[in-house]
């Protein structure tokens, strides 16, 4: 629930009232054991007051309060049995390979093509956001991009806010926020999206898509 997965918390509460005018419900399960620390006060999506605080309790708890939802929050790591719930996608909004490879691992062990599995992932102004449920013409963003579980991991947690906006620009987050949630949008919408993810440069002004192979 950093800066990817805040923004696109805030967005995901906005679907939710728009597939219910179209017949449809969202329910949201938010995982994450950190807190909120004066770094996360710019570029993700919390407050002052937060600070201390579990970022899934805050977050969810606030989209409750809000938009009227009963969305559930855990404040702990991800956990193979969260996949039980049976949902209709995963999204991982995260900074540690080893996190990703967790999921994936179990992604491929309960139901290997059950689950769309939809990843968001940036650099300082750069980033992308891939979505794949473990077949051949859809692999999971994990085999497309093995970077994303392989290697070593990053550096810690920022300390401050400068150093947070050294490793990640102001609004690189709030653009696969909004990636994600229109892919998750036409997974819930259409049962699957329209093409696999999208590849975005600050620097250049560009986004890229992935298009289904037999569609490229």
């Amino acid at each position: 629930m950093g800066g990817n997965g805040s923004k696109l918390l805030v967005t995901l509460a906005r679907a939710a009232s728009a597939l219910e005018a179209v017949g449809q419900s969202l329910h949201v399960v938010a995982v994450d054991p950190d807190t909120v620390s004066e770094a996360n006060l710019v570029r993700q999506a919390f407050l002052p007051a937060d600070l201390g605080r579990n970022k899934a309790e805050v977050l969810i708890g606030r989209v409750n309060r809000l938009y009227g939802r009963a969305w559930e929050w855990r404040a702990r790591p991800f956990e193979p049995e969260d996949l039980r719930l049976d949902p209709d996608a995963v999204v991982t909004a995260v900074d540690s390979r080893r996190a990703r490879r967790e999921v994936w691992e179990a992604l491929r062990e309960l139901k290997p093509y059950g689950f769309w599995w939809v990843d968001l992932g940036n650099g300082d102004r750069y980033g992308q956001v891939l979505a794949g449920k473990g077949s051949p013409e859809a692999p999971y963003p994990a085999e497309r991009e093995p970077s994303l579980v392989e290697g070593e991991e990053e550096e810690g947690p920022s300390c401050s806010v400068l150093e947070a906006l050294r490793r990640q620009d102001l609004l690189v987050n709030d653009l696969a926020a909004v990636w994600a949630a229109e892919l998750v949008w036409q997974i819930l919408r259409e049962g699957r999206p329209r093409y696999l993810g999208v590849y975005y440069d600050l620097d250049r002004g560009t986004t890229r898509s992935v298009p289904f192979p037999s569609e490229g």
